[in-house]
């Protein structure tokens, strides 16, 4: 394929309209998981979870320091600029392969309009700005691959150090970019200046961070990065066990014990992410693009295959041993935003399909085809999170239901981030006392729960405060201890005899009264028991959170119901659950 020359100004229209839908649909407070982990550290200029994000922090703290009415929402704006930005660098990377405006403009609108790529493009995570660095990385070394000058060179090598400082799965991308880069020899002296251009990229975001460090402690630092001798330890994330560590806590990747079972689980759940989020259209169209690039650019296609193979695979093979712990459905869902970065491969093909389509077709065809591709996921599915809230309701649900001074514990990310962000940056903690069992062994949470809330005695053992909540009362007379409908299980196991309280659970170590049919009725007619149902949820989201926890609770007082007397009551219950 000729380059097709010069930059094609219709990618600022596709910029611009791509990112008026995505700031239009934004969410108005934060997604799911670490969402508003994202939100509250851009606000405040915060260090969130290793390895911290600087770049993403500093730029959404920059944005949200414009004039915006609500600086939350545009935070989780910027994820759709930074999406729109991606878009187009695909548009512009399929251009200089020679693809045909409406082709490339089908494979951009493919990945635009994708569930998956939709969904991160309207709430702040990462995830936005990683696709956008690997796309831009892409389209230089892919020019540089064609004859481009020096520049593209240098171009990209800034992208590719950013990249490498913004998230450790851009790592998976350096054979595909290496195939590209391996097509020409640079001189001695453009090499160095590439090298140290890429590790300024990977360096100069974090001498940001220590920069900004040094002007004062952040109100969120949970893992207490506080100069420039902890940067390093934050980058490769030492504190959770490693970059390739899926969660702390979780068991490291050891080959003795490895299952191969779990590894086919994990691999179904990709399988059937590709099919959800790239669809029949955009596979065919892939298969056809890899046909093409087999006859006529085998470099290319040895570059986008191993994009998809190393970013898909090394993945697999990490997440399939430490997660197998985590329940499936919300493993599932957790593991599907690494699925983004592997679907760009497909999407890119497909562009390169589009056009071998093209080529074999009249014209009207392939504008049937990008209009069908643009007016399908526009008139048949919602494209807005505008209107909802689910884990802020969630949230402040549970503050709604207990009472300034009780202890609250959390059981997920998804809540303890969101409770942070209700007490750090929304104000609306109340005196309430926020744990997280599962971080009681990490000693710098244990610091700032004692700075946080200097009046509450903590209960001593050898890994921590430990959960023996009777223990918990006993020390702190006059806090009740609730806990989220999620840790439904593990609390009525160590203590029978608790009680519903709304969306809580009332841990007590004794006998209380209780009405199960007001308990039963009072749940059901909070307004966001009803408010987020499963058909207004995703479920290749960590939305099915909310829903497993409402379900949880759900089924906890219908079992608590007498059949005959309480038969309304129960026939709601029911209909709940099977809604869950």
């Amino acid at each position: 394929m000729k380059p097709a020359g010069r930059a094609d100004p219709l990618a600022g229209l596709v910029f611009a309209c791509l990112a008026a839908l995505f700031w239009l649909g934004r969410s108005r407070s934060f997604g799911m998981g670490d969402s508003p982990q994202h939100v509250l550290s851009a606000l405040l200029w915060a260090v969130p979870h290793p390895p911290g994000y600087p770049l993403q922090t500093a730029l959404g703290w920059l944005w949200s320091r414009l004039p915006w009415s609500d600086p939350g929402a545009a935070v989780n704006g910027l994820s759709g600029i930074f999406a729109a930005a991606a878009a187009s660098a695909l548009f512009l990377l399929l251009r200089a392969g020679g693809v045909r405006r409406a082709a490339a403009l089908t494979a951009t609108a493919l990945m635009a309009l994708s569930p998956l790529f939709w969904y991160y493009s309207l709430v702040a995570e990462v995830r936005a700005l990683n696709g956008l660095l690997a796309l831009a990385a892409a389209l230089f070394v892919f020019s540089w691959s064609r004859g481009g000058g020096p520049g593209s060179l240098l171009a990209f090598a800034g992208f590719f150090g950013l990249g490498l400082s913004h998230h450790p799965t851009y790592v998976f991308l350096v054979p595909a970019y290496a195939a590209w880069l391996c097509a020409r020899r640079p001189t001695a002296k453009l090499a160095a200046a590439a090298a140290a251009l890429a590790l300024l990229g990977l360096a100069g975001p974090y001498l940001l961070l220590g920069s900004r460090l040094a002007l004062g402690s952040p109100a969120y630092n949970l893992f207490e990065v506080r100069g420039w001798a902890d940067l390093w330890p934050l980058f490769t994330r030492a504190r959770l066990g490693g970059p390739l560590l899926m969660a702390g806590g979780a068991p490291p990747l050891g080959f003795s014990s490895f299952d191969p079972d779990r590894l086919a689980v994990h691999a179904g759940w990709f399988v059937s992410s590709v099919w959800t989020h790239a669809g029949p259209v955009a596979l065919a169209l892939a298969a056809l693009g890899s046909s093409a690039l087999w006859r006529d650019a085998r470099r290319d296609l040895a570059a986008w295959t191993l994009w998809l193979g190393a970013s898909a695979g090394i993945f697999l093979v990490f997440s399939s041993q430490q997660l197998p712990a985590v329940d499936p459905e919300y493993a599932r869902a957790v593991s599907a935003r690494f699925h983004l970065l592997p679907l760009i491969a497909v999407f890119a093909l497909a562009g390169l399909g589009a056009e071998a389509l093209a080529r074999r077709v009249r014209p009207a065809f392939t504008f049937a085809l990008l209009a069908a591709v643009v007016a399908g996921p526009l008139l048949l599915r919602p494209l807005s999170l505008a209107r909802q809230n689910p884990l802020l309701d969630y949230a402040r649900a549970l503050v709604r239901d207990s009472a300034p001074g009780d202890f609250i514990v959390l059981g997920g990310d998804d809540t303890i981030f969101a409770a942070l962000n209700l007490e750090l940056v929304r104000g609306e903690g109340g005196g309430r006392v926020f744990l997280c069992p599962t971080m009681f062994s990490f000693p710098p949470y244990l610091r700032r729960l004692r700075a946080t809330y200097p009046e509450v005695i903590l209960p001593s053992g050898p890994s921590g405060p430990g959960t023996d909540w009777a223990r918990w009362r006993a020390l702190n007379p006059g806090r009740a201890v609730l806990a989220e409908a999620s840790l439904r299980d593990a609390v009525l196991s160590d203590f029978p005899r608790s009680v519903p309280q709304g969306s809580l659970i009332r841990v007590e170590p004794a006998p209380v009264k209780s009405d199960p049919e007001a308990d039963a009725r009072r749940f059901l007619e909070a307004p966001e028991t009803s408010s987020f149902p499963r058909r207004a949820s995703r479920r290749w989201t960590q939305e099915v959170y909310i829903l497993q926890s409402r379900r949880r609770m759900a089924e906890w007082l219908a079992s608590r119901l007498h059949p005959e007397r309480d038969a309304e009551l129960l026939r709601r219950l029911v209909l709940l659950m099977e809604d869950q």
